[in-house]
């Protein structure tokens, strides 16, 4: 395979962003979707497939240097998301495979629309979309799909901690509105308490108000 850099068009110098950036455009460029009616699909599909590994490929190169920017599975980014397992399957569809890169780049939408072009939805169909949902903010939907996750492959211990992750942290804020929940008190436990500091007053006058 061709260098990595020179498949994304970028200097080995380039930002994260600049990477980032470059990935993204050639990936909507060569995307099997906008090459329907391109008499040469095929090639495009192709060209897709080597940005998808080239990506990958520095990916993982910065996750072995030094200062790459992007952390190992199964820590939340300071953005909020949640990195998923950067090690595409080699019998990934296009569509997948180009989810999961997303996901590592922080793009959750992008990724949920290359998830939504795929019919079958496997466990880890369910596992990526949850992934995406919670980057994107949408808790319950998260929730749903990496339990539906854990539920068609119950022995996946990828999809079983982040499910837990968010478990956790739903009851985490439960806990905490329990904590700030009010305390209501009745008008008539008012009324009955002042009723007997009035009678204690009246009964012990020498003790009330006694001044000093």
């Amino acid at each position: 395979m061709r260098d990595p850099y020179t498949v994304l068009g970028v200097s080995r110098d380039a930002s994260d962003d600049e990477i980032k950036k470059a990935y993204r455009n050639l990936s909507r460029k060569y995307h099997p979707d906008a090459n329907l009616n391109n008499p040469n699909k095929e090639l495009a599909e192709e060209r897709f497939k080597e940005v998808q590994q080239a990506y990958e490929d520095i990916m993982k190169q910065k996750q072995q240097g030094v200062g790459g920017g992007y952390g190992s599975y199964g820590s939340y980014r300071s953005g909020g998301g949640y990195n998923a397992n950067t090690s595409a399957n080699s019998d990934d569809e296009p569509n997948i495979r180009a989810a999961v890169n997303y996901i590592n780049s922080g793009y959750y939408q992008e990724a949920l629309n290359c998830l939504n072009r795929v019919s079958a939805r496997t466990g880890r169909w369910y596992y990526l979309s949850a992934v995406a949902q919670y980057g994107i903010g949408n808790n319950v939907t998260a929730m749903q799909h990496a339990q539906r996750a854990v539920s068609l492959e119950p022995s996946n211990m990828e999809y079983r901690r982040f499910m837990e992750q968010l478990e956790y942290g739903g009851q985490w804020y439960q806990n905490m509105g329990q904590g700030f929940r009010t305390t209501t008190i009745s008008p008539l436990s008012c009324c009955t308490t002042l009723c007997l500091m009035e009678m204690f007053c009246s009964g012990f006058g020498n003790f009330c108000f006694m001044p000093h």
